[in-house]
């Protein structure tokens, strides 16, 4: 049983008289926490930037060499630079609610921010599955959309294949790797973010209580 509870488990216990006492101090270790936590999401935040950036690094120049000879590496820039600036924009969110809800004073501005940022989270997470589906079906589109040109960049050798069995095999290897990226991210977002947002939630519920004696 951590702190919270200790103090929320004697708050129901006392006295009717004594209850308003306590309840102050529920809702500061309430507030310490939640402040704490949104700050741990902004740190998260932070170092899965700095993972994804860090693994361009170790991509094998022979994966941009495919993108350059499909002519897709100007998209490819494009994508990566909007990408950034829209989480280093939900970065910044993390970091303003932080400092946003480390500074109030009031039950109801507190309930009303932690909701905001559980929106924020999910929008965050939402974000980055969607986006990871979506580049993935469209640049596969453009590179199966010219069979010869992928089979000339995939087989330089010019190995004796049947090209529909090629393409087959291909496709469905992509997207069997989509699938398991995809559960993995969603897994990595649920294990993370998931714990940080229950304990965000419990503090919710804890203060709504406190909100609706009031």
């Amino acid at each position: 049983m951590d702190l919270l509870e200790k103090y929320k488990k004697a708050w129901d216990n006392q006295p009717e008289e004594k209850n308003k006492v306590s309840s102050i101090d529920i809702y500061k270790m309430a507030h310490s926490k939640s402040s704490s936590i949104v700050k741990w999401i902004f740190i998260v935040g932070v170092l899965e930037l700095l993972f994804w950036s860090g693994i361009n690094f170790f991509v094998p120049d022979s994966i941009y060499v495919i993108y350059e000879d499909l002519n897709l590496m100007s998209l490819l820039n494009v994508f990566l630079i909007l990408h950034y600036v829209i989480i280093l924009a939900f970065l910044f969110l993390f970091y303003k609610n932080y400092k946003k809800i480390s500074i109030i004073d009031n039950t109801k501005k507190l309930i009303i921010n932690i909701l905001g940022i559980r929106k924020t989270v999910k929008y965050y997470v939402f974000y980055n599955l969607a986006t990871f589906f979506l580049i993935s079906v469209v640049f596969n589109s453009i590179i199966f959309s010219d069979e010869n040109k992928l089979m000339k960049i995939m087989n330089p050798k010019n190995l004796s294949m049947d090209m529909s069995q090629f393409i087959t095999i291909t496709l469905i290897s992509q997207i069997i790797a989509l699938i398991i990226i995809l559960t993995l991210l969603w897994l990595f977002y649920k294990l993370v973010y998931g714990i940080l947002l229950k304990k965000l939630n419990r503090n919710y519920k804890e203060l709504k209580k406190i909100d609706d004696l009031n």
